[in-house]
């Protein structure tokens, strides 16, 4: 019997969501259904929630569209790159501190933890530098997290978990449809979803260390159905690991209202606060040997973020074949870093506040100064962008052409203050320079369905940017400046790629290749003083190529194979080279490797009376040096091996559930030298292999609500060495218990 080529797509669609979703859909839809299914880590094969999915009308000439990522795009069982997503049930299992905690659990990814709650988010993918997560594109409902998407794509804010309902992982060639940054991939926070019916959660957490946390959200439907909203608001504070205090206060709102018959929008706004005693300053080697426990060294550094968003996404149908998704967006951050002045050896003449670690050997303590810098900087992004989708035939191959393009202004103010005491908050202005960035995306993508079994997919992405920058004060040589400079550049890169997947539900082929662009930026290219340190682009190869299979309804397996081969990569500098840059050249690099990942219902497959299911990821990758003078040796920050493993246990009946997680991360090296032995200061040397346990326990009382959880983070409290950037030694990995109080209804 002749296949009917136009519901091709379908085909794919319906029955791979079918067979790799498990009615986990359904589950996320009813919080109050969510078993077993949905409680699989990273699952490959998970669905979106009902906000994402777009619902199409049947017709003889339509291709019918289910559960879908992003914005009405196919979803990432029929991706022809490999994706991972973290539902809202794993979520609410774990009760993670932070984002980071639950993107350990996605192979392919580490994540570096540099402070006590991981406020700061470090985050690498197959074998890229973790820091501030530069290579990585992070979103948070289409809005980008960096501070700069242009100028400065780090990640000194991040999505506070609280906010997060479910988080989406894409690695393949499918970045080519997001930018900008989207070299080693792209991790999208999806944040809490206005409900159909009155929703509301109430909670409050305590922990060690003077942990605290009050958190309160409700949602409910207004104008007869036609207007959704959710409100959430929740503040947190504590001591921290080796006594970094910190305190977050965030409020989210989002309103979903129609706007005709074929028509919806959603309106979002956003307030965070934080102040925290993050410092750049780490233990040296002998610090570290005597006591990797101690308190920071740098009480009196401090980090404040202040962040207010808005945005506006209006979906809008065009019948059954056409849509148009316009996204508006705006935010504006200031952030405020104070760091004292300290020298690595006794410098004659200088009055000290404080002196730590052992005298008298050069490197080895730390010789705090009475002075300090302040780098106070405000950010100010408005975006906009328009996307539409299209489904058309060309004979018997159905065809969804996705096109659209971005517009972002982004504009820094960066200002240096030297202060005369440790606590100071201003002081005298050392330099000031401004710039403003207009960026330009375009992108097009084609999903071609040549008949039931095989999708394939090409697409490209445009991005264009005009940078100006201007100074009005500069430090050089020791000397203050007032200058009136201004400069301009431009910079252009074009990413093509193509992706495929052949087979049936219960086996499937998937592989892809694209470029990789990402221009330097203004806060790597320019050092504090103004100094151009003569950084180049970093353009990328990217090759994968895996498969899915599902033996049992209960049991799915996926692995997949990566390459990525860069013409100049960026690494971060150890500051023993005495450049005050945060980058340099590291030439061409090869990342090479694999992924794996399993999960099995056991409970389901066994027919036992309680949830049982465990959930394993594993990723090897080789990043080294091709040619030039670091030739085979290893990149810094990438560790060969990763593996995270959860078993969770759920009674429904009763309301019983335990999770225990465990992740292990392989040995690294700090300098692209790869040292071995440690430099006396701590910033050089092998960074070594550790593991991490969090153990959790919960209740939860279904007539009345009430909940109550035990979770342990880092159970053994075997404290390791995390990182030695940016200026020493810095260390993880100590027990936190924290108790849980809950009620939510209805």
């Amino acid at each position: 019997m002749a296949i009917d080529r136009r519901s091709a797509l379908a085909g794919i669609g319906v029955a791979a969501s079918m067979a790799w979703s498990s009615s986990v859909g359904a589950q996320a839809a009813d919080p109050a259904a969510q078993t077993a299914a949905s409680a699989q880590t990273a699952q490959p094969a998970q669905t979106a929630s009902s906000a994402q999915t777009a619902q199409v009308a049947p017709a003889a000439h339509a291709v019918d569209e289910v559960r879908v990522h992003g914005n009405a795009a196919d979803n990432l069982e029929r991706a022809s790159g490999s994706g991972s997503r973290v539902s809202e049930t794993e979520l609410r299992r774990a009760q993670p501190q932070s984002a980071g905690e639950m993107l350990r659990r996605v192979p392919g990814l580490v994540v570096r933890q540099e402070d006590p709650m991981g406020l700061r988010l470090n985050l690498g993918v197959r074998g890229l530098s973790p820091t501030r997560g530069r290579l990585v594109l992070v979103e948070e409902d289409g809005v980008p997290v960096v501070v700069s998407p242009y100028g400065e794509p780090e990640l000194y804010y991040s999505t506070p978990v609280e906010r997060i309902q479910n988080i989406d992982v894409i690695k393949g060639h499918e970045v080519l449809l997001y930018g900008p940054q989207t070299v080693g991939g792209v991790v999208q926070f999806h944040t809490w979803t206005p409900p159909t019916r009155e929703e509301w959660n109430v909670e409050g957490t305590w922990g060690e260390r003077g942990f605290a946390k009050a958190l309160a959200r409700y949602g409910n439907t207004a104008a007869g159905g036609d207007v959704r909203y959710v409100v959430q608001a929740f503040r947190k504070q504590g001591d921290g690991f080796r006594n970094m205090p910190f305190e977050v206060t965030d409020v989210m709102g989002k309103v979903v209202f129609a706007t005709g018959p074929n028509g919806e929008a959603t309106l979002k706004l956003v307030a965070y606060d934080e102040l925290s005693h993050t410092t750049y300053v780490g233990l040296t080697e002998p610090m570290y040997q005597n006591d990797p426990r101690q308190d920071t060294v740098a009480p009196h550094d401090r980090f404040g973020i202040r962040r207010y968003e808005a945005s506006l996404r209006h979906e809008q149908r065009f019948g059954d074949r056409t849509k148009l998704d316009t996204h508006v967006f705006a935010y504006t951050m200031n952030m405020g870093l104070r760091q004292q002045d300290f020298d690595r050896g006794n410098v004659s003449g200088t009055t000290y506040e404080r002196i730590l670690g052992p005298q008298g050997i050069p490197g080895a303590g730390l010789y705090f100064r009475t002075t300090s810098q302040i780098r106070d900087r405000n950010y100010n992004v408005v975006g906009v962008e328009p996307k539409l989708e299209h489904r058309l035939f060309t004979g018997p191959i159905a065809h969804k052409f996705i096109v659209g393009g971005r517009a972002m202004f982004d504009s820094a103010r960066r200002r240096g203050f030297a202060a005369s005491s440790p606590n100071a908050d201003t002081g005298d202005l050392l330099t000031d320079d401004t710039t403003n960035i207009l960026g330009f995306s375009a992108y097009a993508e084609d999903r071609i369905a040549f008949r039931d079994d095989v999708l394939v997919t090409p697409g490209f992405r445009v991005e264009h940017a005009i940078s100006r920058r201007y100074s009005k004060r500069t430090y050089e040589e020791g000397a203050v400046r007032d200058v009136s400079l201004e400069g301009s550049s431009t910079a252009t890169g074009l990413m093509p790629g193509i992706g495929m997947i052949v087979g049936k539900p219960h086996f499937n082929v998937f592989g892809g290749l694209h470029s990789g662009y990402s221009p330097p930026r203004i806060s790597q290219s320019i050092t504090p003083t103004g100094q151009d340190v003569g950084l180049s682009a970093e353009r990328s190869t990217n090759w994968e190529l895996g498969a899915r299979v599902r033996p049992h309804p209960w049991a799915r397996l996926e692995v997949s194979g990566f390459l990525t081969s860069f013409d100049n990569q960026l690494i971060s500098n150890n500051t023993l080279s005495g450049s005050a840059a945060e980058f340099k050249n590291g030439g061409r690099t090869r990342h090479l490797g694999a992924e794996l990942t399993a999960l099995m219902q056991l409970g389901r497959g066994l027919r036992l009376p309680v949830d049982v299911d465990l959930a394993a990821q594993y990723t090897l990758s080789r990043s080294t040096f091709v040619g030039g003078r670091y030739d085979g040796n290893f990149v810094p920050y990438a560790p060969r091996h990763l593996v995270t493993a959860t078993l969770d246990v759920d009674h429904a009946r009763s309301g019983l559930g335990a999770q225990a997680t465990f992740t292990h991360v392989g040995s690294q090296f700090a300098d692209e030298t790869n040292t071995v032995e440690a430099d006396i200061s701590g910033r050089a040397g092998e960074i070594p292999s550790y593991n991490v346990v969090d153990l959790g326990a919960r209740y939860r009382h279904a007539k009345t609500g009430l909940s109550a959880i035990l979770t342990v983070k880092n159970a053994f409290d075997d404290v390791y060495l995390s990182g030695r950037l940016p200026n020493g030694i810095f260390t993880s990995g100590f027990r936190q218990v924290f108790v849980t109080l809950k009620w939510s209804g209805p």
